[in-house]
């Protein structure tokens, strides 16, 4: 026997130190980086991709098997471009668990490993080359077993095309025990994690022992202690640690929880927000619930106001099938400004957690709302809600009612699939909703600058809204506005958030339509309403702060940047200021910063306008504004509009500008365009020119005058049969040469006027010559035939506010002297004189002035006596001056 073991023992041992013998040649022999190039060369062959390896591959075959792979690298299916890659990677396999069908890791080492995973907008990816179904095959079940995983240094990039989203996992670190299926494992590890959608970019510390069980749904984590810093959830500078013990078996829904604390803090939007939840002990096991109280808090600290919020779920009892406490409580305190709110509620609470069904039969609460807005200073109010939750089938229903003041809401809620895409339906119900009395007497604040005012807002988080409601509020009061009859629909189906049904009575208003927002990342918002009457003028609160404004005031139209709409609006009729219009028609698009309102229509003042408006604020901004004003009364319009009295009539005027610029002054001064009016039976206000002429004709003498300047005078008016102009503006200026006008003693024919209207600096440099005509009484009553045909120039200066009038009267002097001489001349010399002075033929005008007899057909002697007294006489020819100088000395006998 013995003789036996020791031959058996030898034969072991040769056979060891065989094999021994075997891997030392084996080992001194292979050389793996004999066949680097057949493996780089069967990747690219089957895979299509580029394998780089650098350096050599070492091997080790005792007590480990194992490789060091050195620095390699991938690259994308059919490019150049890196996949991914590991500056260093080394494992190791024990050779004799190897024997037993073990698979026995040594630590496993990686270092600088990076790569770079995109989804496709078709939604296939760049790694599904590496995932074949055909070359999957069942392999043979071995135990797994890893004495340790170390990566260093390591980064993930993921992009969604799909999403337009991109995630990033950088500085990845993590260290582990031993690790193995359905095994405790100990684990530490950081990394970053940045990503757009949602907005994240945080750093992480995780350090437990964890476990992971799908197979029995077995997870386990104690000695938790996790810590997350960095920006999330919309918040910034946040904080969250974590520490406990949780430890959840589905399958025996068993659960033990052990000293959990969660502490959150961050800022968002300015206030500091923090929430410490502690669950000191739960356990549910067989037959048995048992727990201490939970206690949650949450608080906010703003510069105007603050928040603390206090919940307990008190000791729990019971079975898994029916959980018994006695009951959910806590109280609220908050403060905003001067107004302080306190209350309290509370509620049974029951469950089953075998059927996942949890009930609040009658969560009940009081509060108490002090501010010295308030009509009495503070208020009371009441409140109860009912719910019940079906986690299995994904329901969730509650009703509510309050009851605060004269308020009186009540309503239900449900919600369908909350665990994947929640459906909701609702009603909202109130008989009066006294905003006066809840809110207190509205203040005038200043509008906070919004530094994201051109970006639009992004309403992404509606996409996964789905909703379904019916709102009836009997009448909603707030400052001096009532609104009644509010009964309307909301829904949103993912696309669209949509109110359809819209039928209120807005103080003397009835508003009619549709509303609609979709496009969120983007949003698009649709309209349709029909007004039957609205005054603006009880929705406009003028400052009671006077300031002072130069027009350099910087005009800011951000806002339209992020505009995108699409609507119509219809009023009957309209008010604003004074100015009153009707069947109101405006028809809106805005998009990519350029706002449209065309057509731009009403009835106003006996007339009709149609036009557009077009606003850019891409950039400078700028506005292209064109209107039409049909048999318009003028008078009324401006006294209306800008309070303005120098013209009155009846007629067309039309519009055609553009202008740019950042501020008011730059936008006067960048007019132009074109503007033109027609209008008949008005006036011009401010000035009698007639009346001015029959004074100055009564208190100067024939041959001698100055010129006369007047300020406007409100009074006196010069009243005009037909008046037309057309302007044409260039950089803020506006020209005009045609003004044509006619009234009952004057005529202004075209080319009778010319000047300018400084719009940018707001001045008028204008000179028009009327001519005075024959009347039958003339304007005021007093007969100025006698001036019939003079031409007076009539200059209008000075700023808008407080134009000037001059009238020329040195011109009308010496039009009424001519006019006496004509008077003495008479006849034919006075017609042949009345060229003379003022016609263009002045040689014709003379020989007609002189009028000699013709005298009689000379002789032939007579004719030769003559031509010889011609000849022997110096020739001195007399100019067209000397011979009318000489013909009106004879004829008026100087």
């Amino acid at each position: 026997m013995n003789k036996l073991l020791k031959y058996a023992l030898i034969a072991i041992v040769s056979i060891i130190i065989l094999v021994l013998l075997a891997m030392a040649y084996f080992a001194a022999t292979f050389n793996p980086n004999d066949y680097k190039q057949d493996i780089i060369d069967l990747v690219k062959k089957e895979k299509d991709r580029t394998l780089t390896i650098d350096g050599d591959i070492t091997l080790a075959f005792w007590p480990k098997l194992g490789a060091n792979l050195g620095k390699l690298s991938i690259s994308e299916h059919k490019s150049d471009k890196e996949f991914a890659a590991v500056n260093s990677a080394k494992v190791a396999l024990a050779v004799l668990p190897l024997l037993k069908n073990s698979l026995v890791v040594d630590t496993i080492y990686i270092d600088g490993a990076k790569a770079n995973i995109v989804k496709y907008k078709d939604g296939s990816t760049n790694y599904d080359d590496l995932m074949s179904a055909e070359e999957e095959s069942e392999s043979t079940e071995i135990q797994f077993n890893v004495q340790g995983i170390n990566i260093t240094d390591s980064a993930v990039n993921y992009t969604d095309e799909t999403q337009d989203a991109t995630y990033s996992i950088t500085d990845f670190n993590l260290a582990t025990g031993h690790v193995a299926l359905a095994e405790p494992v100990d684990v530490e590890t950081s990394f970053k994690v940045s990503a757009n959608k949602p907005a994240i970019n945080i750093e992480k510390k995780v350090k437990g022992e964890f476990l992971y069980d799908p197979e029995h749904k077995h997870f386990k984590v104690a000695g938790l202690d996790s810590l997350i810093t960095g920006d999330m959830f919309g918040g910034k500078n946040m904080e969250v640690k974590a520490v406990g013990d949780v430890d959840v078996e589905l399958e025996n829904l068993a659960v033990a929880i052990n000293g959990l604390s969660l502490q959150a803090a961050g800022d968002f939007d300015g206030a500091k927000q923090t929430v410490d939840l502690s669950a000191p002990s739960i356990n549910i096991h067989d037959e048995s619930v048992k727990g201490e109280k939970v206690t949650v808090k949450l608080t906010q600290d703003k510069s105007d106001g603050n928040l603390k919020l206090n919940m307990v779920l008190a000791d729990m009892s019971g079975s898994p099938k029916e959980i018994q406490s006695s009951g959910i409580s806590g109280d609220i305190d908050m403060t905003q400004g001067e107004r302080h709110v306190t209350g309290k509620f509370s509620s049974p609470f029951k469950g089953n957690i075998e059927a996942l069904i949890f009930d609040i039969p009658k969560l009940a609460g009081q509060f108490n709302i002090k501010d010295p807005a308030l009509p009495k200073g503070a208020m009371n109010g009441t409140f109860n809600l009912s719910a019940n939750t079906d986690v299995n089938k994904a329901l969730a229903n509650s009703q509510f009612n309050l009851v605060l003041a004269e308020t009186k809401l009540n309503g239900d809620v449900a919600v369908a699939n909350f665990k994947e895409a929640p459906n909701i339906k609702f009603n909202l119900n109130a008989d009066t909703l006294d905003l006066n009395k809840l809110l207190g007497a509205p203040t005038q604040s200043k509008q906070k600058e919004s530094t994201n005012a051109s970006q639009p807002a992004d309403l992404s988080a509606l996409s996964s809204l789905l909703l379904d409601g019916k709102i009836n509020i009997g009448k909603i009061l707030y400052d001096k506005h009532q609104l009644t009859g509010l009964n309307l629909g909301l829904k949103a189906d993912g696309k669209k958030v949509a109110v359809n049904g819209l039928n209120v009575k807005l103080n003397e208003s009835q508003i009619k339509g549709a509303l609609a927002i979709s496009q969120f990342k983007n949003p698009l918002y649709t309209f349709n309403l029909n007004i039957d009457q609205i005054n603006l003028n009880d929705y406009v609160t003028e400052s009671t702060e006077k300031t002072e404004t130069t027009g350099d005031e910087t005009i800011d139209l951000g806002a339209l940047k992020a505009l995108n709409a699409d609507g119509t609006i219809r009023i009957g009729k309209l008010n604003y200021g004074n100015t009153k219009v009707s069947n109101v028609r405006i028809d809106l698009k805005a998009d990519d910063g350029i706002t449209t309102m065309e057509p731009l229509s009403a009835n106003l003042y006996g007339g009709s306008m149609n036009g557009s408006l077009k606003l850019d604020a891409r950039n400078t901004p700028k506005i292209d504004f064109k209107q039409k004003m049909s048999n318009v009364s003028i008078g009324p319009l401006l006294q209306d509009t800008i309070n303005n009295d120098m013209l009155s009539g009846k007629g067309t005027v039309n519009v055609d500008i553009n202008t740019s610029g950042n501020t008011v002054n730059t936008f006067k001064k960048s007019l132009n365009g074109s503007s033109s009016l027609a209008l008949a039976d008005g006036a011009i206000k401010g000035i009698d020119i007639a009346g001015q002429i029959r004074g100055i004709k009564n208190k100067i003498n024939a041959f001698k005058g100055n010129a006369s300047e007047t300020d406007s005078d409100a009074t006196q008016e010069t009243d005009f049969s037909e008046l037309t102009a057309s302007f044409a503006i260039k950089n803020g200026v506006a020209s005009n040469n045609d003004l044509a006008m006619k009234a009952p003693i004057l005529r202004l024919a075209k080319g009778d006027s010319s000047g300018t209207v400084d719009i940018g600096n707001e001045s008028i440099n204008y000179t028009a010559v009327p001519t005075i005509v024959k009347s039958i009484k003339g304007q005021g009553g007093e007969n100025l035939d006698e001036l019939a045909g003079i031409s007076v120039p009539l200059k209008i200066s000075g700023s808008f506010a407080n134009p000037k009038f001059g009238l020329d009267t040195k011109a009308l002097a010496t039009g009424i002297a001519k006019a006496k001489v004509l008077e003495k001349v008479g006849g034919e010399k006075g017609a042949a004189v009345q060229e003379l002075i003022s016609g263009d033929n002045k040689v014709d005008a003379l020989k007609g002035l002189l009028g000699k007899k013709k005298k009689a057909e000379p002789t032939e002697a007579t004719a030769k006596e003559e031509e010889a007294k011609s000849d022997a006489a110096p020739k001195e020819e007399q100019s067209v001056e000397d011979k009318a100088k000489e013909g009106l000395k004879d004829l008026l006998k100087f």
